[in-house]
């Protein structure tokens, strides 16, 4: 065999390179360079393997694995003719090889959503730089080979003893740093007395971080694995780097218990269509969903002093319905806010969503500006939304919720305030099914201002309710409550002071149940379906507004079965310009009108009556049941 060298690179005759690894073994060699061992046909060759394939003449100099590479012919005899070329190979081939460390980065931070504090506890907390970090190896197959990142930083440090090290952070900002060969170790330490022990699986620095997949945590999906910690490491990883996006793929992930949520993060599935829709796919679940397993816990969770958080295209699932949530935010001091959620599945759940203060600041923690668009709340058991926050706002737009029967044990709202600020449902639908009536569409105990648009319910006991605890000094007369194109049929029950703006909207003739305490604007609102088809679907009279002070009324005149009815002004009215009244010739003033009722009848005389003919033209007013011309 004819070989050739040049330094440590030995080049045979037959389309054969031999390369030494001076510092690595064949193991290492392949795990990684997989992708270069394919393209060139190589092989990586203990020194026991090697001596019969070389000249003994031409071994190399001392005793190391060798890898060997078949190169092809006609690149063979490029690289004999061109020194350079096999030279800069060598430098790429050298590169590879010796590329053997990953780098680690984090801070000693940890995420826990406690709920008995008695002073400002954000989510993200730190634990002490003197903190002991250990640092374990998930990958028994390779060596355990960690080693710090040369920092000038003495009080960052990192130690390695057999299969375990350890590592504490810079006191200066709480930063560490540490190599390794594997992609992904798992690290521990001793958060604070509300956390406990804190464990999290640590990914390597990718080259463009900001984008990351569950799985790369060490999540399985097989709806049987427990992903709790891949869930929670990604989290704070994610956290590390103030904010990134979270993949989840194809699968079903298992969380056994809850997840905090932190700043900046965007979840995304790939789908938020419901486990068991009505279409005709065999395939039952949804692509992309987070089960929840066990009793009394979140799935997610939010707690103080965390911004902007986005769930996109992902069902989340209970197995069970025994107090679950499937978001569950909780605070006392320090705010939290802006929250998105779009084309997410809320299913199964005790609460879909649950957000509540914590009574050591008498509920008034801040969370605020909650959006929810085109998501869809299934069969949770107490609510879909349910939110007990004094200083909150909350749009649901594009939404539907599908409500269980309700039962003395399962209230099935589709959204419950006990206490909110600003309030805006649209385009949003709310139903129960026939034999099953679900709860009330939205009910709330105290809130700002509300504006439902364009939205509807139907087959549940109520459409709204407002102070259902019928406690004393609920509500006022300073913030609307507003209804614009919406349909309800089923009652609207309001126990409170409020003034209740409403346009456009269709009733049925018994919906409302109002007392005086209850102001009403109202403009081009129907009582009934159209009086030439439908109609009416009782053959009671319509109550309106029931008791409430109706302060002004547009009219409606008869059509088919349908009776008509005034335009009602509740209070004094005052003109600024001149009112013109409808005026009558003698013979035509309309017969039947209660008294009071006036016009101008143009032929007849004044002081006559009734109204007599003759005259230039009088006032009319009708008194004792005549028409009397002033």
């Amino acid at each position: 065999m004819k070989l050739f060298l040049i330094g440590k690179l030995l080049i045979s005759g037959n389309e054969h390179l031999f390369l030494p690894l001076e510092s690595f073994s064949c193991a290492n060699f392949w795990k990684r360079n997989q992708m270069l061992a394919k393209i060139l046909s190589a092989n990586c060759l203990m020194p026991e393997h090697r001596l019969g394939q070389i000249s003994k003449k031409q071994k190399p100099r001392k005793v190391a694995p060798i890898l060997h590479i078949k190169i092809p012919f006609y690149f063979l005899n490029m690289l004999k003719n061109y020194r350079i070329t096999l030279l800069v190979i060598f430098i790429l081939l050298s590169a590879f090889s010796t590329f053997a460390q990953n780098k680690f980065e984090g801070y000693n931070l940890f995420l826990n959503v406690p709920e008995t504090q008695t002073q400002t506890t954000c989510a993200l907390r730190y634990v002490s730089p003197e903190t002991n970090i250990t640092i374990t190896d998930l990958n028994t197959a390779t060596p355990m080979k960690i080693s710090g990142c040369g920092s000038n930083d003495t009080t960052a440090r990192v130690t390695q003893t057999g299969a375990t090290a350890a590592m504490r952070a810079s006191a200066n900002d709480y930063k560490w740093c540490f190599s390794g060969e594997d992609k992904l170790y798992r690290v521990s330490f001793k958060g604070d007395q509300l956390a406990g022990q804190i464990t999290y699986n640590w990914l390597a620095t990718p080259a463009t971080p900001g984008i990351y997949n569950i799985k790369e945590f060490g999540a399985v999906g097989d709806g049987t694995t427990d992903d709790t910690i891949a869930f929670k490491s990604a989290m704070a990883y994610i956290a590390s780097r103030n904010g990134g996006t979270l993949q989840i793929p194809e699968g079903d992930f298992v969380i056994t218990s809850p997840v905090a949520l932190p700043s900046g993060i965007i979840i995304q599935g790939i789908s938020g269509i419901k486990s068991i829709a009505p279409t005709n796919n065999v395939v039952g679940k949804n692509p992309s969903r987070i089960k929840l397993r066990g009793t009394n816990r979140a799935l997610f969770r939010i707690g103080e002093c965390v911004e902007n958080i986005v769930i996109k295209d992902l069902e989340l699932y209970g197995e069970s319905f025994d107090n679950t949530y499937g978001v569950e935010a909780v605070g006392a001091f320090m705010s939290s806010q802006n929250f998105y959620f779009e084309r997410v599945s809320f299913q199964n759940f005790y609460r879909g969503f649950y957000a509540h203060g914590l009574p050591v600041t008498k509920l008034a923690w801040q969370f605020d500006y909650v959006k929810f668009n085109h998501c869809l709340f299934v069969y949770n058991r107490d609510a879909g939304i349910y939110a007990n926050v004094i200083n909150s706002d909350w749009k649901i737009e594009g939404s539907m919720f599908m409500n269980p029967k309700r039962t003395p044990t399962a209230n099935a709202d589709s959204m419950y305030f006990e206490r909110a600020g600003m309030i805006l449902i649209q385009d949003t639908f709310s139903g129960g099914f026939q034999g099953a009536v679900g709860g009330t569409f939205i009910s709330i105990l105290d809130n700002a201002v509300i504006t439902i648009l364009n939205s509807q319910c139907e087959s549940m006991t109520n459409s709204i309710v407002y102070n259902p605890k019928n406690i004393q000094y609920v509500g006022d007369y300073s913030y609307p409550m507003t209804l614009v194109n919406c349909i309800f049929g089923d009652p609207i029950i309001i126990n409170a002071r409020r003034t209740f703006v409403s346009t456009g909207n269709l009733y049925l003739s018994k919906t409302f149940q109002a007392d005086e305490r209850l102001r009403v604007y109202s403009t081009g609102d129907r009582f009934c379906y159209d009086g030439y088809t439908s109609s009416c679907l009782t053959a009671a009279p319509s109550n309106k507004f029931d008791r409430a002070t109706v302060i002004f009324m547009t009219g409606q005149p008869e059509e088919g079965k349908v009776k008509g009815h005034s335009t009602f002004f509740g209070t004094d009215v005052q003109f600024a310009m001149p009112v013109q009244m409808p005026s009558f010739l003698q013979n035509a003033l309309p017969a039947g009108k209660p008294n009071g009722s006036m016009v101008y009848c143009s032929n007849c005389r004044r002081n006559t009556t009734p109204c007599q003919t003759g005259g230039t033209g009088a006032p009319a007013m009708v008194v004792g049941n005549q028409w009397s011309c002033l």
